[in-house]
């Protein structure tokens, strides 16, 4: 059920107010996720006279009374950036269920017909449990504050909710001064309290059997940045209280006990497609266009929705199909709010993609990974992509050949040398009798057989030895590829990415590392390695050079190189 708000406007303003502006009307709500209970505050605002109406939900409870005033601001009108004078209309409510309730739109009836904003969606949830001391022991206090935290023990990545309360055995009446809590540790703070600091919305808690008048005060989401455990200083407050003694309004300073709180960090087994995010999250993936020309670039937007530490999120890792090359970096769009389930809404990644080879292209599905603190687990989410159609333009592209393995052929027993085959024995005197077995146990003829089977047995162990130093580099490459996860700046993890690359192709071709250069294995064409393999060197060595020249580095642009640097060297697998 909605019920139609009318706000009549009754200023009136100089005639030019509003002549050579175009009419505009603006909804304006804050915060848009709130708990039950806590006040927003509902803005309009607009440069032409008229009546308004606005559609309110039922459940809206309106608290405290509607200002008017004026103000001014830049706004962007056809692209131009103009001056704009308005009138503005505020005042604040609460919801007391949870859900979704949309406000809006304004509707404002003007002699030139009507204008209207665009509605607004509040979210509201359930109130966050907070932890807090036993506030039965401060009963010797007339005013005490103390410190309420939504957990004494999360996760790294995971939100920290803090808030002040308030308890007075005498009237407070308003408070004329606040520092908040400080986090003893590195964290990325942010203020979700909107009420005037100056003013309180008070109610009563029985603690030992007496009514004791209790407000919250400096309520914020905290995002620890490193594991430990930490200390929460206290909040201070100035604040006016009528003195039953004197029945004059007084002041007194009070300070709120210190808390602690530990950040343990992430449990083992991290998934390959985890993206830091902690929390609870969603994917989607869309093209911008999924019918175009080979050798064009399609843009594919991935956004990242749910609730968290979501600003803190890295790219998903998007593995392309031979034929298709990411082209510059991704662009990163916010739509983010704050609220006591931490950072929420989404973030769109926009990857381009070049498109060279012609055909029906399918991307696997898109992958990643984050921790739920409510499971203690991690969880999987993905999304499926378009199908691409892209129309040739005459350059084919080769596929890169897959390696085949040899086929090995299993020993078979040999047939015994008959009469019929072989040495014929009565052709040969000299083998037969007496005469053949003295010599054939000669010490010569000893001689001869020893030195031969040592001579096979040395051929054996040199072929064995070969065939070892000749794959054992790229064990060793494989495996400093894989120790790179211990690596913490990322800069370094690309120079050594780079030598690693460089050692690798000098020990398979068998020169100094400074000979590995694009012209040596241009050269290396066709014979030792194809056309596409060479590409792919070249587009590596490039995209290294680019990424640690190029200002920051993220993690997923090290986990798509590694992966890229594993392919080139399992390519030369046999």
């Amino acid at each position: 059920m909605v019920r139609l708000m009318f706000l009549y406007i009754v200023l009136f303003f100089a005639v030019g107010f509003s002549f050579g502006q175009n009419a505009i009307v603006e909804l304006e709500i804050n915060p848009k996720t709130v708990e039950k209970g806590q006040s927003i505050s509902v803005t309009i605002k607009t440069n032409v006279d008229g009546q308004t109406d606005m559609n309110l939900p039922d459940e809206f409870i309106q608290s405290g009374a509607v200002q008017s005033g004026m103000s001014s601001s830049i706004v962007s009108i056809n692209g131009k950036q103009q001056a704009v004078s308005f009138k503005y209309q505020a005042f604040t409510g609460y919801f007391e269920k949870a859900g979704s309730y949309v406000i809006g739109p304004v509707i404002i009836k003007t002699r030139n017909g009507e204008i209207q904003s665009e509605p607004q969606t509040v979210r509201v949830i359930k109130r966050q449990n907070m932890i807090s001391e036993d506030p039965g022991k401060n009963m010797h206090q007339m005013i005490f504050g103390i410190i309420e935290q939504s957990k004494k023990e999360l996760y790294e990545g995971e939100p920290l909710v803090l808030e002040g309360k308030v308890y007075s055995q005498v009237d407070v009446l308003q408070v004329e001064g606040f520092n908040p809590f400080v986090f003893g540790g590195p964290s990325d703070n942010h203020v979700l309290a909107i009420a005037n600091p100056n003013q309180t919305n008070s109610s009563y808690d029985v603690i030992n059997g007496k009514n004791i008048q209790t407000f919250k005060i400096g309520k914020m989401v905290i995002f620890p940045e490193k594991i430990g455990t930490y200390k929460i200083k206290p909040f201070q407050s100035v604040l006016l209280y009528n003195d039953p003694r004197t029945n004059y309004p007084e002041r007194v300073k009070i300070v709120s006990n210190e808390t602690t709180v530990v950040i343990k960090p992430l449990p083992e087994g991290m998934p390959k497609h985890f993206i830091g995010a902690v929390g609870q999250f969603g994917i989607t993936a869309k093209f911008s266009n999924t019918n175009l020309d080979q050798g064009k670039v399609v843009e594919l937007k991935v956004k990242v929705q749910g609730n968290g530490n979501l600003h803190n999120i890295e790219k998903p890792k998007i593995y392309l199909p031979s034929g298709l090359v990411f082209y510059g970096d991704a662009e990163i769009v916010d739509s983010i709010s704050y609220s006591t389930r931490g950072s929420e809404g989404s973030k769109t990644f926009t990857y381009f993609i070049q498109v060279n080879r012609p055909g029906n292209i399918q991307i696997n599905p898109i992958k990643i990974a984050y921790f739920n603190p409510k499971t203690a687990k991690y969880e999987t989410a993905q999304c499926k992509v378009e199908t691409l159609r892209v129309i040739s333009n005459g350059e084919e592209v080769k596929e890169i050949p897959k390696p085949q393995k040899e086929e090995v052929r299993t020993p078979t027993m040999q047939p015994y040398i008959t009469d019929k085959i072989g040495v014929d024995r009565s052709s040969s005197p000299l083998l037969n009798g007496w005469q053949g077995a003295a010599l054939i146990f000669s010490p010569l003829m000893l001689g001869l057989f020893l030195g031969l089977g040592v001579r096979i047995k040395k051929q054996k162990e040199d072929a064995s030895n070969f065939k070892k130093s000749s794959t054992q580099h790229r064990v060793d490459a494989l495996l400093g590829i894989y120790k790179l996860r211990e690596e913490n700046n990322n800069t370094d993890k690309l120079g050594e990415l780079t030598r690693l690359l460089i050692r690798f192709l000098a020990r398979e071709f068998k020169v100094d590392n400074g000979e590995i250069t694009r012209v040596f294995l241009k050269a290396k064409v066709p014979d030792e390695i194809s056309e596409e393999l060479f590409e792919k060197m070249v587009f590596v060595f490039n995209d290294l050079d680019s990424k640690k020249y190029g200002g920051s580095i993220d993690n997923s642009d090290v986990s798509h190189l590694k992966d890229e640097v594993e392919y080139i060297v399992k390519s030369f697998e046999e």
